[in-house]
């Protein structure tokens, strides 16, 4: 919807993609659902578990208004990219963070059962 309007968007993916890519239907060795969900988005393929990866988002941060992440909680401070540390980069960022099981709770630490 943001790029809609006209945001430009920026995903970050590793580099075997998301999970989302393969699932049916697929048209084009693409999958539709995946499509219409990153429709008008940029793809960056960046390891966050390099300092690479780390200096290349950090360096996005310097320049954008808004972040969105959804990994579990802990992962974004583990990686030193929680709201305080990019704040530091960017005062005016806006830091969302979206999860299954909220952030603090003791329901933030459950996972769903591998399929």
């Amino acid at each position: 919807m943001l790029s809609d309007m006209g945001a430009e968007v920026i995903k970050i993916e590793t580099a075997e993609g998301e999970t989302m890519r393969t699932r049916p239907p697929v048209r084009d060795d693409c999958s539709t659902v995946f499509g219409g969900y990153n429709v008008g988005k940029k793809s960056v393929v960046l390891d966050l578990k390099s300092p690479e990866g780390i200096q290349a988002i950090k360096k996005l941060v310097a320049k954008v208004d808004v972040l969105v992440e959804n990994f579990r909680p802990g992962v974004m401070r583990r990686l030193k990219l929680d709201h305080a540390s990019l704040r530091q980069l960017n005062p005016k960022l806006i830091y969302c963070s979206i999860s299954g099981y909220g952030q603090t709770r003791a329901s933030a630490e459950l996972r769903p059962t591998p399929r």
